[in-house]
Formats: C-alpha cells, sequence, structure tokens
C-alpha cells in the first residue's frame, strides 16, 4: 500500500473511534506525556490543536502552564510553521486548514529545552510516521534539529511497517494509551 492509501484508512478508523472513548485514551496519552524526561526537562512545550479526532493534547495546556513551561502551538505560514505563544482558547483563530492558531505574535527560539509534540496519520512500533502529507514538521525539525520530539496517537493508528522516505523525521518517541516507543 501506498503512504495515502495507508493514511486514508487509519484515519477513516480514528474518525470513527467514539467520542468517548477518544477522550479517556487523550488523557491517558496525556498523563503518560507528563511521566517522559523529556517532559519534566522541557522549558518550551510546542502542542497542537487537535482536528478530526486527534489525539486531544491541547488538554495538557493549562497543566503544562501550572508547570512553568510556555506552551505554543504551530501557525501555518505557506509551506512552512512556526510555534506561537498560547494565550488561552480564547486567544485563537482559524488558520489555514481550518485548525485553530493563536493570534500571539511571540515566536517560539527552539533551543535543546524545547519539546515538540508531534501529531500524525500512522505510525510504527519503529517510530516511523506518516504525517498529513504536507511535511511541516519534517521541515520544522530538520532546521531546528536541537528540539526534542514525541508523537501522540491512539493505538489503532499503530502499524507494522509504513514506506518511509529520507525526508521522513522520526519522532524520539510515540506514545499510545498501551504502549511507549522509543
Amino acid at each position: 500500500m501506498t503512504k495515502d492509501e495507508i493514511r486514508k484508512e487509519i484515519l477513516a478508523l480514528r474518525a470513527d473511534m467514539d467520542k468517548e472513548e477518544a477522550m479517556l485514551a487523550s488523557q491517558i496519552i496525556c498523563r503518560k506525556l507528563m511521566q517522559t524526561k523529556e517532559y519534566e526537562e522541557a522549558e518550551d512545550i510546542c502542542l497542537y490543536s487537535p482536528i478530526r479526532n486527534e489525539v486531544d493534547i491541547l488538554m495538557l495546556a493549562e497543566i503544562a502552564m501550572e508547570d512553568g513551561k510556555k506552551v505554543w502551538l504551530p501557525k501555518t505560514k505557506g509551506e512552512i510553521i512556526d510555534f506561537h505563544l498560547y494565550e488561552g482558547e480564547d486567544k485563537m483563530e482559524k488558520g489555514p486548514f481550518n485548525v485553530m492558531e493563536p493570534v500571539s505574535e511571540d515566536i517560539l527560539t527552539p533551543t535543546d529545552k524545547t519539546l515538540i509534540v508531534m501529531p500524525g496519520a500512522v505510525f510504527t512500533r519503529f517510530r516511523d510516521r506518516i504525517g498529513y502529507g504536507g511535511g511541516y514538521y519534517d521541515k520544522y525539525l530538520d532546521a531546528n534539529p536541537m528540539c526534542k520530539t514525541i508523537a501522540v496517537c491512539y493505538d489503532l493508528q499503530v502499524v507494522e511497517e509504513i514506506p518511509t522516505e529520507a525526508h521522513d523525521r522520526r519522532p524520539d518517541y510515540v506514545i499510545c494509551e498501551t504502549a511507549i516507543f522509543g
């Protein structure tokens, strides 16, 4: 199967997940992420606004801020993303692709204390990843290799193998409800 075929199949399964089941799984995944050394050591946490039944990682935002971390969300600008300061759900607007983005103009200067939590469509236990086809995170991480990365997904998004390309960036860890791959 091609990347597009695999992506389409898994995203259909994710879309069919019961909302309550997805919320419970998101809570489990967020708790696991908060227990990682990468989260504990991070000063800046880059999350994302969940769409189409993605893991609701944004539920971590308030907790991270209470833990003294700055929270950042991606903002799309043409072919690239930058991470802008998250100041609450009331300070967001719809960006391209109908994804909520921060209105803040404060842009992250990444360091080795930056943790990027990545979304994606399909993963393997070897940390291979199929995103949504834009290569936004691959490009950002190529320019900022010092950042730590954790991808989050539901168990149903983990498959045995997927086709990969040289430009595909593997996250340091993949966290789902029942496992952490790293």
